[in-house]
């Protein structure tokens, strides 16, 4: 029955001293005696605690080895620094009120297990809670809020990343322009022929005449030469 503990048991059960007995316990949990009457049952029920007769009628609570066990491992685990799930469980509790039960779905943890980090939580003050008429709610501390927020994500280093990436497009393009040399000096040359000033249509027209009748002039005289 142990592994069914949650969090309301051990809190419970941290508030029992030697004197306690079952009348006044209410007043510890600020919860009627109805109220403490059912926490205290189901108490004994995991195997956490005990009673017997004391005076004047009185019920005496006494913590059993296995509440003992239970409190000690969660002394235990206070006393470590927080974890990533620690600091996880931290971040949940700050979007809002959450029961334990829905807390511990969030963080797929265990209910027992969720109990000893929350504990852990609330003996550093990273986290409180308060118990009344039989409810518990957990609700973090300033210390506990500004712990979350410094383990997010800051906005400022997600957008230089952004900034940075299309930086570096420019220069993946430079390879490419100096990769065919040849064919940017030729229409570097075409484009200095057609800026060149006074050079009309007409006259261009006549210096491409003028070359090819010269390459056909020399040609001819090269056949000529070899019949000979």
């Amino acid at each position: 029955m142990a592994e069914e503990v949650n969090f309301l048991d051990l809190a419970a059960l941290s508030r029992i001293g030697p004197d306690t007995v079952v009348e006044k316990f209410g007043g510890l949990i600020n919860s009627s005696f109805f109220d403490a009457s059912n926490i205290l049952g189901t108490l004994k029920l995991k195997g956490l605690i005990d009673f017997s007769t004391m005076y004047a009628g009185q019920n005496a609570i006494v913590v059993t080895d296995q509440g003992k066990q239970l409190l000690g491992e969660a002394n235990a685990k206070a006393s470590q620094e927080l974890d990533p799930l620690d600091t996880e469980i931290l971040a949940r509790l700050s979007r809002g009120k959450m029961q334990l039960q829905e807390l511990g779905g969030s963080v797929n943890l265990a209910q027992r297990d969720l109990a000893l980090r929350v504990y852990k939580l609330t003996q550093q003050q990273f986290a409180s809670y308060s118990i009344r008429n039989g409810t518990l709610d957990i609700m973090l501390t300033e210390k506990g809020f500004l712990k979350a927020k410094e383990e997010q994500p800051k906005p400022q280093q997600a957008a230089q990343q952004q900034q940075a990436a299309p930086q570096a497009a420019p220069r993946s393009s430079q390879p490419e322009q100096q990769a065919h040399p040849a064919v940017s000096s030729e229409a570097d040359e075409i484009a200095s022929l057609q800026g060149m000033p006074g050079m009309g249509n007409q006259n261009r027209m006549i210096v491409a005449v003028s070359v090819i009748a010269v390459i056909v002039i020399i040609v001819a005289a090269l056949f000529i030469l070899n019949v000979l």
